[in-house]
């Protein structure tokens, strides 16, 4: 007896250790120095872009994505901004061939609904519809990418793109348009 414990408490804990060495020893044999006639790896780069939204329409949008990647909430663009921040992130590859297909999904409307939790209290709730579109992205893609871009317009088309910075608006929007709530949901008859 070693520490006061016989090999029969020993001996899981030493077959848990001489696994991990085994598997180690393995990983390690397994790597080796590139040979110099061997194939080169890809060289192109990977990105990480931060998904920038822009909301030209007059509502709030609570939610978007890109090829299901969540974007941020998109406040009402402004003259100056574009709505809403950036959030990290959609991949690009150097060289990926252009024109690329995404899919945007987008909450373009929605209604409030009364409800009363166990408390009694009467609250709104938003009931959101969604849109989704194929769009097509066919660049120019800067040298040193950093953001993607989505476009989000009034007659519900969207534009995408991927810039080194975040864009000017690309509609100069009044300040004083009417920026627009979500009506009452109807009830359904039953």
């Amino acid at each position: 007896m070693t520490n006061g414990k016989s090999w029969s408490q020993r001996a899981p804990s030493m077959l848990k250790l001489a696994a991990w060495a085994m598997l180690m020893l393995a990983w390690l044999c397994g790597c080796h120095a590139a040979q110099p006639d061997a194939p080169k790896q890809n060289d192109s780069k990977h990105h990480a872009l931060t998904i920038y939204g822009y909301n030209y329409t007059n509502r709030y949008i609570d939610q978007f994505y890109v090829d299901g990647q969540g974007g941020s909430n998109l406040y009402v663009s402004s003259p100056k901004s574009g709505g809403g921040g950036g959030v990290c992130c959609i991949s690009w590859t150097d060289g990926t061939p252009l024109p690329q297909k995404v899919t945007v999904r987008w909450m373009n409307a929605g209604c409030k609904k009364k409800v009363t939790n166990s408390n009694g209290e009467t609250s709104d709730y938003v009931v959101s519809f969604f849109k989704e579109q194929e769009v097509e992205l066919n660049g120019p893609v800067p040298k040193s990418p950093g953001y993607f871009e989505v476009h989000i317009y009034p007659d519900s088309h969207i534009e995408v793109a991927i810039t080194e910075a975040p864009s000017e608006p690309r509609l100069k929007l009044e300040k004083s348009r009417t920026v627009r709530g979500y009506p009452p949901c109807k009830e359904e008859p039953k």
